[in-house]
């Protein structure tokens, strides 16, 4: 076999590589984590200095408001997309969150709106500084 075909071969078995990994990564962790989007970027400062913006978090489903604690980092939809914030208070049919970094509370939210919870690695969530600025970028690069 001569050497550019070895190369061509090369190549191709790279991309196939590449390419499960970016699709099969985030299938299997949506698997694992129970979740359709398992992967969320930081896009602010507002839950500094716990989360940083660029950091890639881990998110994991909850099926239930029993799952949801204070003092846990949720992530909820809202009318602007989502948001990444700590509860704060847990009421009978919502909760109310903050961002570490804010001077104020959140609206409060009901449970239904919550996605899930931030992943933690010990007592400390789960994050991949500077990752996530691939998303910021492709979601700005988008807006153009």
């Amino acid at each position: 076999m001569n050497k550019t075909l070895k190369n061509i071969l090369g190549w191709i078995v790279y991309i196939l590589i590449l390419v499960a990994l970016i699709y099969g990564i985030p299938k299997g962790l949506a698997y694992v984590l129970k979740i359709d989007y398992p992967l969320a970027s930081i896009t602010s400062a507002s839950m500094w200095p716990t989360l940083k913006e660029g950091d890639l978090v881990l998110i994991k489903g909850v099926d239930s408001k029993e799952e949801i604690k204070e003092g846990d980092i949720v992530v909820y939809q809202n009318p602007k997309g989502f948001t990444i914030h700590r509860v704060v208070k847990l009421n009978e049919n919502t909760l109310i969150t903050k961002g570490d970094a804010n001077n104020v509370n959140d609206s409060p939210v009901e449970y239904n709106q919550v996605i899930g919870k931030i992943v933690n690695f010990g007592k400390k969530p789960l994050r991949i500084p500077m990752l996530g600025m691939v998303s910021i970028f492709t979601q700005k690069y988008r807006a153009l």
